[in-house]
């Protein structure tokens, strides 16, 4: 029987990276997800009217936050970086400033039942990310913040999004290319007369260019397009809304062959400064590591949209919460680990502090999964607390603008 109202097992979050030879994927582990728009407006009045004359809309301002449990898999922060592969060395915050996605949810109306909608976030850009360990005792998530300027929801004939991913054939030199997509057919945008194609992203060399109609290529009901001048080796991503998933069959799928969960026992986290000795830091409570990228969110004059969206500078902070005892970490902002030091001033702490998290597939340590390491890190501010009868705590912060992500675990030793 379908519900009455939707559940949250019969959604499925998915992203589509825009850039380079990348694929759709299953956001998978989700633990929670929000996608939402605000419309900011101005009222218009003029003198001698006491009424609005209009409202002016602005450029809408969408956002979509998530929430993974980490399960010691990279292709997610893979997908939010457009890459197909790890780069040598592994992700770096930079690898994100370019980068767009779409994410989606199908809705359906129970789980492993029919498909009602689609909410699609389209064009977002990554603004933060955080890696989180609540307790000693939690699972391990991470956090991810995304930003855009448009938001859509697809029903009734319109309820499936669909992206076909077509390889321009050798032999072809700035010539037609006529491209069937009868399987399943694009349904007409009710919004825009004759329109039947939402996006076309053509990949050459490298290069990430979205296609005009027209004056790129040319669509004929009910399934016909034909980009204008293609080559050999062009991938063009083709983004339409359909009333049914195709022969193919609904594009998502459940994962029972990764890891459920890792928990916090399966972590390990050392902290070292410059050169001297590396601690590993085996009274941590709880720590966490967010990155902000910094974007400037500036329209152009002719657009509907927030096209500049550089990066200006990168924000990372680090909290790690644990229990008093002998002064460890302090030790190593001193640069003194393992010396005895005898007086700690954080006027002394150093700046050249790394942190490296080993995430296992377990308990045992045994097999490495992924790691975030962080180089360069300064004190910020610390605390410690205690009540009657019982024990004492402290929270020590770093700050720093780097962050590295690797499933290469020499990436996170170096």
């Amino acid at each position: 029987m379908a519900n009455e109202i939707r559940h949250a097992s019969a959604t499925k979050p998915r992203i589509i990276p825009w850039n380079g030879d990348t694929q759709a994927m299953d956001i998978d582990r989700v633990q929670a997800f929000s996608g939402g728009v605000n419309q900011p407006s101005d009222l218009v009045y003029e003198l001698g009217r006491k009424d609005k004359i209009c409202t002016d809309l602005k450029i809408l301002e969408e956002t979509c936050t998530l929430t993974q449990l980490e399960y010691g898999e990279i292709e997610f922060y893979l997908a939010l970086a457009n890459k197909s592969s790890l780069p040598s060395g592994g992700l770096l915050l930079s690898d994100f400033d370019d980068s767009l996605v779409d994410i989606i949810s199908v809705g359906k109306d129970k789980f492993g039942g029919t498909m009602e909608q689609t909410l699609w976030l389209p064009k977002l850009s990554l603004n933060a990310l955080t890696f989180n360990i609540a307790n000693a005792d939690s699972r391990v998530e991470r956090t991810f913040d995304l930003g855009g300027d448009f938001f859509k929801i697809l029903k009734n004939t319109n309820k499936i999004y669909m992206q076909k991913i077509v390889t321009t054939p050798s032999g072809v030199s700035l010539a037609p290319q006529v491209i069937s997509l009868a399987d399943p057919v694009p349904t007409v945008d009710p919004n825009v007369a004759g329109k039947y194609i939402q996006r076309i992203l053509r990949v050459r060399a490298g290069e990430t260019v979205e296609l005009n109609l027209t004056t790129d290529y040319t669509f004929a009901a009910p399934s016909t397009l034909t980009i204008l001048l293609a080559s050999t080796g062009d991938i063009y991503k083709i983004v339409y809304t359909a009333n049914s998933f195709g022969t193919a069959g609904d594009y998502t799928s459940l994962n029972d062959s990764d890891l459920c969960y890792i928990n916090a026992d399966s972590i390990k986290v050392t902290l070292q400064s410059g050169t001297g000795t590396e601690v590993e830091l085996d009274r941590l409570t709880g720590m966490n590591i967010n990155a902000s990228l910094k974007r400037i969110s500036e329209a152009v004059i002719g657009l509907q949209e927030k096209l500049l969206k550089n990066v200006e500078s990168y924000d990372v902070k680090i909290a790690l919460n644990g229990r008093i005892k002998d002064a460890k970490i302090e030790d190593v902002l001193m640069g003194q680990a393992g010396n005895n030091w005898g007086i700690i001033d954080p006027n002394e702490f150093k700046s050249d502090i790394v942190l490296r998290v080993y995430v296992y597939e377990d308990a045992t340590k045994s097999v490495f999964k992924m790691g975030y390491k962080v180089i360069g890190a300064s004190f910020t501010d610390t605390k410690q607390d205690v009540n009657a009868n019982a024990f004492w705590s402290e929270g020590i912060n770093l700050s720093s603008d780097n962050l590295l992500i690797s499933n290469v675990e020499v990436d996170i030793d170096a």
